[in-house]
């Protein structure tokens, strides 16, 4: 209650909840607004309340606040919004709605983004919160459950109810698993030593836009090397930005000039360059032109990472055409950015570098950079997907991978995704190594090591010490690397055995022949002659020696 805020929004008011925002069934609506980050600190902070928070594990809390003081969307304010004649005079309807809000400043041109409205948040570490009581949301399209269960006419206290309640709330759980705590993986990721991020950006306005907002202003070089960095603590993450006019190099200007179309998307109202086109001329499987600028290398040595970004003029964007949306209505998919799998492509235009000049309340001379772009983007090209697949409740997450936030980080959850992805990857190939791998004299000692480093990384990755794992997740694939490569060398096993076989044999024959060769006499001495004076010797059985009488000793 600490932070509460109350909200006043009409549909004809500077800052409309978009849900209430039909003038002809509502004169007001008082939205409470808590600060989305204090309730996930406090709540985090404050786990020993509502039970121990698992070590290692993720944490979800599932609330549900209409019963306790704070306000809510009653049924009675969802009927009175919500009536059946939509010809009737309108109601004098007021709703009193709770959501968690916070606001973000773009980094790069200084705009105020508000984020009101939201029903959860989380994401600052393995915890996420949702607020089952919280909403309606026009981003969801989800009614509270208090709405929800009295539209539907379900008493939860009956043993139907509990059962309703217990799948209303599954489906909750389920979005938050798949979405953030298991999240898919939207391109393979890789391990390398380094990657290497290499954006160009392109300036396609007109002389006054960019001495109106220079184009080295429009991007962090900085901001998006340190969250690229995060992602993958083992290695090194490096950004190099190349600012360039589009007309200094014809080729690229020309396509661009092609490409920029008289079409207008008919939601957005903004015309269209046609991005198919730009990235067709790029990429090596249209034209190719991607290397007059870079050569993309992906080892475990260096992964290369390239972007081209495009400051449009005017109110441009680009577009691709969808032939459904042609036939229908001529619409066209408009987007900000893309993350192609062997390149990123952003388009932003003057009018998004001065959206604060149309927001209310106005923030002149301020607007929207790259950099948010950009950093969700390569997070696609490391492998990252949106956190709302599943359930669009985790759009309301503190990920740059969300697209409702507005947030510049990676959540917990992204980088667990990216690390637990490294370390699949690593040791996959070690054990399918090993699998594959004859066990020899030569190559026991690697088997032997890659074991243990797969131990060591498994027990590390069990306790969800992902980063800490990678090391030995590496070592373990280099040492079933050099195992394999030791038993498919041109020395088989047979022939190994053999040449043990006969270096044995000679060792045995050289030793006996020293033996034989100690025990012989020198050549020409005969047993029954002295080799003094060279007179027959006589046996004498006295002394079983042979006995030489001219020099009278015995021999």
């Amino acid at each position: 209650m600490s932070i509460q805020k109350e909200e006043i929004t009409t549909a004809t008011s500077a800052f409309v909840n978009p849900y209430f925002d039909n003038y002809t069934t509502l004169s007001q609506a008082r939205n409470y607004v808590y600060d989305a980050d204090k309730v996930e600190s406090w709540l985090e902070s404050n786990m020993t309340l509502f039970g121990a928070s698992p070590v290692p594990g993720y944490t979800l809390f599932v609330a549900d606040l209409h019963n306790f003081l704070i306000p809510f969307f009653s049924y009675a304010q969802y009927q009175a919004y919500n009536p059946r004649c939509t010809s009737c005079p309108p109601p004098s309807a007021i709703v009193t709605p709770h959501y968690y809000n916070r606001t973000v400043t773009d980094p790069d041109l200084s705009l105020v983004n508000y984020r009101h409205y939201m029903t959860g948040w989380g994401g600052s570490s393995r915890f996420y919160y949702m607020d089952l009581s919280a909403g309606p949301s026009y981003r969801t399209n989800e009614l509270p459950v208090q709405v929800a269960s009295q539209l539907r006419g379900v008493n939860t206290g009956s043993y139907y109810g509990k059962l309703w309640m217990s799948e209303f709330v599954g489906s909750y759980v389920f979005g938050a698993v798949y979405n953030l705590f298991a999240a898919d993986q939207l391109y393979p990721v890789n391990y390398a030593q380094t990657y290497k991020i290499q954006l160009f950006v392109f300036d396609n306005r007109t002389l006054p836009e960019m001495s109106k907002v220079p184009l080295k202003r429009t991007i962090n070089q900085t901001l998006i090397q340190e969250t690229v960095a995060s992602l993958v603590p083992f290695a090194k993450a490096t950004v190099n930005i190349n600012f360039a006019n589009v007309t200094d190099y014809p080729a690229l200007a020309g396509i661009v000039a092609n490409a920029t179309t008289n079409l207008v998307d008919p939601l957005s109202q903004r015309p269209l360059v046609d991005g198919s086109l730009v990235y067709r001329w790029f990429t090596t499987s249209g034209l190719g032109h991607i290397t007059n600028f870079i050569n993309v290398t992906r080892t475990t040595s260096e992964i290369d990472i390239p972007g081209f970004l495009f400051a449009l003029k005017g109110n441009y964007t680009f577009g691709v055409p969808v032939k459904e949306d042609i036939a229908l209505t001529g619409q066209q998919h408009t987007f900000a950015g893309e993350a192609l799998g062997d390149m990123v492509l952003i388009g932003l235009s003057q009018s998004d570098f001065m959206l604060g000049n149309r927001t209310i309340p106005k923030q002149t001379g301020k607007g929207d950079g790259f950099s948010h772009v950009a950093i969700h983007e390569l997070g696609h090209m490391m492998g990252l997907n949106h956190p709302f697949i599943y359930d669009l409740t985790e759009d309301f997450t503190n990920t740059v991978m969300g697209y409702y936030a507005y947030s510049l980080n990676y959540s917990q959850f992204d980088r667990d995704t990216i690390l637990r992805g490294v370390n699949d990857e690593l040791l996959s190939f070690a054990l399918q190594a090993l699998s594959a791998t004859q066990n020899t004299l030569f190559n026991a000692g690697d088997i032997s090591m890659a074991n243990q480093n797969i131990a060591q990384a498994e027990n590390l990755y069990n306790t969800m010490d992902y980063a800490g794992a990678v090391q030995y997740s590496l070592a373990a694939a280099e040492d079933a690397s050099a195992a394999q490569q030791l038993a498919n060398s041109a020395i088989s096993p047979a022939l190994v055995f053999s040449l043990i076989g006969v270096a044995i044999g000679a060792s045995i024959g050289i030793l006996m022949g020293y033996l034989i060769f100690r025990r012989r006499k020198p050549a020409g001495v005969q047993y029954n002659r002295c080799p003094t004076c060279q007179q027959p010797l006589r046996w004498d059985p006295a002394q079983m020696r042979w006995y030489c009488d001219r020099c009278q000793k015995p021999v």
